[in-house]
């Protein structure tokens, strides 16, 4: 009789490039949780500087210039506090399904990668159908998928300079349409088929698990869209995104 102990399959030896995943992974979960306390600790400072700022535009005798200077402080202040908000609830793991208005998610993420924009030298510019109805779905979800999208978006431009175009739009009665724009370098022909696999990615080594477009996809058909990729090497690429209205 053999005595030897059962070697279990979840004993298995896991392989280099799935182990640096996993690792990459976790590292980025237990970031969140910090990054969420960080922004959770920012609210208080900046609701101080928003209530100060407010109190000193009402006094009396305050020159215009300063007057000027404070509106500014207070209005970026405001912004900067809204953003940290939106923030929180997006690293929420609760579901947080909701009346949701397109545009102004797409707005958000949007002001949340400015600075991945930026520092890319790529112009974002957004064409959105203000006429759309809200949406019924989980926010937080969306927030996600849009996040995914336009961050490869910007990191397929990444000799910078390039131009991301967003437009929203009814699909049909049933439905409405985000189209994400870039004119990088496209995807090729061979790996087109294969964007939406899982641990599938065309970034350099340690810029991606592969696992983005297909959370993507996935979050999309959970909610009951779909998403639709087309792109040429050298000509850019554009993906549709189709939410139920």
């Amino acid at each position: 009789m053999n005595d030897s102990p059962v070697r279990h399959s979840s004993d298995a030896a896991i392989s280099p490039e799935l182990l640096r995943q996993l690792a990459y992974n976790e590292k980025m979960a237990e970031l969140g949780k910090i990054s969420a306390g960080v922004v959770h600790e920012l609210n208080t400072p900046l609701s101080v500087i928003v209530s100060a700022a407010q109190l000193i535009m009402r006094e009396d005798g305050v020159p215009e210039n300063v007057l000027e200077m404070i509106s500014r402080i207070s209005s970026e202040a405001l912004r900067l506090s809204q953003m940290t908000k939106g923030l929180l609830h997006f690293s929420s793991h609760d579901e947080t399904i909701s009346e949701v208005d397109i545009n102004l998610t797409i707005n958000f993420i949007l002001d949340f990668l400015n600075f991945e924009a930026a520092r890319r030298s790529i112009t974002v510019l957004t064409q959105l159908d203000s006429s759309l109805p809200f949406l019924r779905l989980d926010a937080n979800a969306l927030k996600q998928i849009l996040l995914n999208i336009i961050m490869n978006a910007l990191q397929a431009m990444e000799l910078g300079g390039g131009k991301l175009l967003i437009e929203t739009a009814h699909e049909d009665s049933d439905s409405v349409c985000v189209t994400i724009t870039d004119n990088g370098p496209g995807i090729a022909d061979e790996s087109i088929e294969r964007i939406f696999d899982r641990y599938y990615t065309t970034k350099k080594d340690g810029e991606g698990t592969g696992l983005g477009l297909f959370v993507t996809k996935n979050l999309l058909e959970n909610m009951g869209g779909k998403i639709r990729v087309s792109s040429r090497a050298g000509g850019g690429t554009t993906f549709t995104l189709v939410l139920p209205i």
